[in-house]
């Protein structure tokens, strides 16, 4: 559901290409633009000022240019700490550079190569830069359940679920999500449920100590019945499920597939300061820390 793109900078000076990264690039959109910042818009800089580009549309891009290479974050862009420090003379060298870290979901490019996809295509709906704003995976499949949010993971530091009913122990999800989160960038786990858990310790040191090599664990107690929708939330991205994301018997019935959809910032900040504030009430409290 979520994206990683290598955007062609050479692509910034036709004007197509520059509304692509306005309007389609960040938290909502399930895109982000791979790339250092400031390298990425200097070499773009470059092939703008000498494009044929109108005088306003020319000084349009060169605003935002100027603005993101003044800026050490942006909506569009997001760099993964995997990533980080590969110095490269030019964006088509950093790309094969980065390809051996890990391949991207696409590469948007206006020049010659199989692996590319360029604005016709784009427009025609092609599938490497589709992004389904609501998938279906096999609920009774902890592997599919996790699967289908990989890609947000992939791209994240701090997750954090809100299920009521996501319990601790015996939990075929948790077990994979760990198995998971060890290829990410992940680093922090935070988990809100209603379900209670009994020598919270023990099931941990009997199930998942084994598997949790470099994520700081949190399992909050929450209210019940305080949280109705469940969450995946992370700094760069969130989805809801109507479901959860527990796994489940198969049943033969619609409820077999679990609808997994990506949401709003606002709806995701708003649940995060929810949970935090409960926590400072003292009404949520934290039972476990790993």
């Amino acid at each position: 559901m979520y994206k990683e793109v290598a955007f062609d900078p050479r692509c910034m000076a036709d004007i197509e290409y520059y509304s692509l990264v306005k309007q389609h690039f960040g938290f909502e959109k399930g895109r982000y633009i791979s790339a250092e910042i400031r390298s990425w818009a200097k070499e773009a800089m470059t092939h703008v000022k000498e494009s044929d580009l109108t005088t306003i549309r020319k000084q349009s891009v060169k605003n935002y240019l100027n603005k993101l290479g003044r800026s050490k974050s942006s909506a569009e862009f997001l760099l993964t700490k995997d990533r980080q420090g590969v110095a490269a003379d030019c964006w088509q060298n950093w790309t094969e550079e980065q390809r051996n870290i890990r391949q991207f979901s696409c590469m948007v490019s206006n020049g010659i190569g199989e692996d590319r996809i360029d604005i016709d295509r784009i427009n025609d709906g092609c599938g490497e830069w589709n992004v389904p704003a609501s998938i279906s995976v096999d609920r009774t499949d902890p592997k599919c359940i996790v699967g289908g949010v990989l890609p947000l993971l992939i791209l994240s530091d701090c997750v954090t679920i809100v299920d009521q009913f996501f319990r601790f122990a015996e939990n075929a999800v948790l077990v994979e999500l760990f198995k998971a989160i060890r290829e990410t960038s992940v680093r922090r786990l935070r988990v809100a449920t209603a379900m209670e858990t009994r020598a919270i310790h023990r099931v941990y040191d009997r199930e998942f100590r084994a598997l949790n090599t470099n994520v700081c664990l949190e399992w909050i107690k929450a209210p019940d019945k305080y949280f109705h929708d469940r969450y995946l939330i992370t700094e760069v991205g969130a989805v809801r499920s109507g479901h959860g994301f527990m796994a489940d018997v198969e049943k033969g019935t619609h409820s077999d597939l679990a609808n997994i959809n990506i949401i709003g910032r606002d709806e995701a900040m708003r649940t995060i300061h929810e949970l935090e504030q409960l926590l400072a009430d003292g009404r949520a409290t934290l039972e476990f820390s790993a």
